[in-house]
């Protein structure tokens, strides 16, 4: 079990007055942590004491501003894979069931590939099976984090510390001219890369796109 990653997909939920009251319980899981370094827990606490001072309602406008469905910082995960195509629907379907035979039950209308329901299901895996699919997860991840890093968003506490657990330390993003253009549709990949892997007790046909 690795609760640090429930705990990690809380803090990208949308604010609320519950999240703030359980601020607390997240920050004890991630201080318990063997698994988030010294550095990334510093500055995840940084983000949780802006939570707790900010009006909640300029943070949540931030949160909406930042990741709803469209932005470049979008958390849900095939956005960034498979844009609006059938591929998307299909990969849904089969991280739907994924899901279904671990025991974790999505509703109709929740978006099984939103990162923090992702991190709810790995914590309960095993810390080595949680860990194969969060690398083989990171490289999209990483699209997330480069977002935030444009945007100097206090999220990327959260997406950097989950690249660090899966050995890749965010890189440093430039702003280019095609980022102050609107998002019309997610970038395209053209070779399939399977989220997991073959050795992973955890199989299902699952793909991401490279």
């Amino acid at each position: 079990m690795t609760p640090e990653l429930k705990a990690l997909g809380c803090l990208l939920l949308y604010p609320d007055a519950n999240l703030i009251e359980s601020l607390g319980e997240i920050q004890n899981y991630i201080e318990r942590s063997s698994l988030i370094s010294e550095k990334w827990k510093t500055a995840l606490s940084v983000l949780m004491r802006s939570m707790q001072e900010v009006p909640l309602s300029d943070f949540q406008k931030q949160y909406v501003a930042t990741f709803d469905i469209g932005k470049r910082a979008s958390l849900n995960l095939f956005e960034h894979m498979h844009g609006d195509s059938r591929d998307r629907g299909a990969a849904m379907l089969n991280l739907r069931r994924l899901y279904s035979d671990h025991g974790l039950e999505v509703s109709s209308n929740e978006m099984p590939d939103f990162l923090p329901m992702l991190l709810e299901f790995l914590s309960g895996l095993s810390s080595e099976d949680a860990m194969v699919y969060l690398k083989s997860a990171a490289k999209h991840i990483v699209k997330i984090d480069q977002q935030l890093q444009r945007e100097e968003s206090p999220w990327e506490a959260v997406t950097g510390a989950l690249l660090s657990l899966a050995g890749e330390e965010p890189d440093s993003a430039e702003m280019t001219r095609e980022d102050l253009l609107p998002s019309l549709e997610a970038e395209s990949f053209d070779q399939p890369v399977k989220f997991g892997s073959s050795a992973d007790p955890v199989q299902q046909g699952v793909h991401f796109r490279k």
